[in-house]
């Protein structure tokens, strides 16, 4: 019974949240998490583990880059997923936040310098 009880729903007890990366080459640009403004790079930021994600990284003077998240099972969820082959119980645990985690957690990039633009032009 003991063990039944220790693989009922891990994802239960995993965090909301986890940590998400920024970094881009030139340091110092503006990164929007879901259009809302979250700092500076380098950038370490706390994020649900709930939805997909959109991160827009701009500088002036440089063309802005937009990249997405999406989750995938956590550690914690496949041990739910595994629990629940065996025990159907655990399979609850993968309606929590810990079950899941934004992927990818870290993103590194290059911004390119804006084109030369003709004079008057916006």
């Amino acid at each position: 019974m003991a063990c039944y009880v220790n693989l009922t729903g891990c994802s239960i007890f995993g965090g909301s949240s986890q940590p998400l990366m920024v970094n881009s080459d030139p340091p110092g640009a503006n990164v929007l998490i879901n259009g809302i403004s979250t700092g500076t790079t380098p950038l370490q930021h706390q994020v649900s583990r709930r939805g997909d994600l959109t991160l827009e990284v701009y500088k002036a003077g440089y063309t802005s880059q937009v990249r997405s998240t999406s989750r995938k099972l956590s550690s914690l969820g496949i041990v739910d997923v595994v629990g629940g082959a065996i025990f159907l119980l655990p399979l609850l645990g993968l309606i929590a936040p810990g079950a899941w985690e934004q992927d990818p957690a870290v993103f590194n990039l290059t911004l390119e310098p804006e084109a030369n633009r003709p004079a008057g032009a916006r």
